[in-house]
């Protein structure tokens, strides 16, 4: 049996399944909003029973798992909500987090795209790991110092970005997202002498970007010509939707494939998203890992056809 552990209106869980409907194979969707009603785990046995809106999911039936996003949920009982005590609602929760920590260890122990405990990376340790691994990175620093960014500024062209994911600000009648943005001398004449820490790093000539989707030893790659608008050569999240970028698909050399795979084993990723530039001096640069593997804007513009591909992998596994 397969099982995929997602959020409702993922629409590339969608297109998965409609594959998995297509070819005929079984298979059980956890979304974020789905609530365990029951749940029997034996610890010494290692087996697994949880029962879900009428559905039971036997672990021991599960041999194939793609993990998206989200995780388990178990239905509150009458009692939680009277806890004369804040602390106890907190135990609660740590004992429930303690119990799921377990079940995706099991998961674990099977065949599975994408896992629970990988989902979260820190890109700092990642942009280590790659110069190590002889990747070539962005210069970057992390100061929250207006005089260091004043010396920096004089050295090199900057670009600031989120340390972490970036976040988008929504209301009613706004949004603001957060994007890569270009640091120029009366931004940082803005600035008080201290301000919160912020990453800021090189700004590299580019000739394009590179979003590459490894499936556990294939990559499937396409080039994104970003630097030909003016509205998305700093950061190509900037969609402009009246003038799309131009994409095509796209090989990496060997070296960096190897490289990135490499990278991919250390980090326990089987299947993820790498960003990388090629510069104008004909270099690549790695930028960042997405542990969940975003493909979708990959899989369409590049005919790769993934989503059938990742159905035919789960399919393989399920034995």
């Amino acid at each position: 049996m397969i099982l995929i552990i997602s959020i409702e209106q993922d629409e590339s869980t969608i297109n998965i399944i409609k594959w998995l409907n297509h070819l005929g194979k079984k298979y059980i969707v956890f979304n974020n909003n789905d609530i365990i009603d029951h749940i029997t785990v034996n610890v010494t046995t290692a087996e697994v029973f949880l029962n879900c809106s009428g559905t039971t999911i036997n672990f021991n039936e599960i041999s194939s798992i793609w993990y998206r996003r989200g995780n388990f949920k178990i239905k509150k009982n009458d009692w939680e909500s009277n806890f004369v005590s804040d602390k106890i609602e907190v135990f609660v929760q740590k004992e429930q987090r303690e119990l799921f920590e377990y079940l995706h260890f099991l998961l674990d122990q099977k065949f599975s795209l994408n896992n629970y405990n990988g989902k979260k990376v820190n890109k700092l340790i990642v942009l280590t790991m790659a110069k190590h691994l002889g990747l070539n990175i962005p210069e970057t620093i992390i100061t929250n110092q207006k005089k260091e960014l004043n010396e920096q500024l004089q050295k090199r062209e900057l670009i600031t970005k989120a340390i972490n994911n970036p976040i988008g600000i929504y209301g009613d009648t706004y949004w603001l997202p957060n994007y890569t943005t270009i640091i120029n001398k009366k931004v940082v004449a803005s600035l008080d002498k201290t301000f919160g820490i912020s990453q800021f790093q090189r700004n590299i000539r580019k000739t394009f970007e590179i979003r590459s989707y490894l499936l556990e030893e294939e990559f499937y790659s396409m080039a994104i010509f970003s630097q030909a608008d003016q509205k998305t050569e700093t950061d190509f999240r900037q969609y402009n939707h009246e003038k799309p970028n131009r994409t095509v698909p796209y090989q990496l050399p060997e070296e960096i494939a190897s490289k990135l795979k490499k990278l991919a084993k250390k980090l326990g990723l089987n299947s993820c998203s790498f960003d990388l530039i090629y510069t104008t001096s004909k270099e690549y640069v790695f930028l960042e890992v997405n542990p969940i593997g975003q493909f979708g804007m990959v899989s369409y513009p590049c005919n790769y056809n993934l989503e059938k591909k990742v159905a035919q992998k789960l399919i393989q596994y399920d034995t």
